[in-house]
């Protein structure tokens, strides 16, 4: 009796095993290429947060130049995003002297360009919680 209860045991062992469900192929996991979290991102230089950091990086450098005319942004030609608890822009422009002497107090947007160019690169920092641009670093050559 033992030794039919053995074999009939292994039977349905045996059954089990051929008849069990098939293993499962599993979905190859493949890594996409993920922004870094605080880290730097190439962004559009048409966005607008570009275009306003931009503007006040310009603003900024006709306040610290010592250039008797004022400087006007033509295009922005890349950017560069870092979101921390602030935001950072790196910014590669070009600017072009105006006609407008800066002891004029023209709205620079009006201004007549001259020939001179220079292309700047501006590192800047949004603060949200203020609202604020602040210009870190600025370059610029001919």
């Amino acid at each position: 009796m033992a030794l039919r209860f053995v074999l009939l045991l292994s039977l349905f062992s045996v059954l089990q095993i051929c008849y069990a469900d098939q293993p499962v192929e599993e979905e190859r996991i493949v890594a996409k290429k993920v922004q870094l979290l605080g880290g730097w991102a190439t962004v559009s230089p048409e966005r607008a947060e570009i275009q306003d950091a931009a503007k006040k990086a310009v603003e900024h450098f006709n306040l610290k130049s010592k250039t008797k005319k004022y400087f006007r942004l033509l295009n922005v030609s890349s950017a560069e995003v870092q979101v921390t608890n602030m935001i950072n822009y790196k910014i590669t422009a070009t600017l072009g002297k105006t006609k407008c002497l800066k002891s004029e107090d023209a709205a620079v947007e009006n201004c007549d360009l001259g020939k001179k160019r220079l292309t700047c690169k501006f590192e800047v920092q949004f603060n949200p919680r203020n609202d604020r641009h602040q210009v870190n670093a600025s370059s610029c050559k001919k």
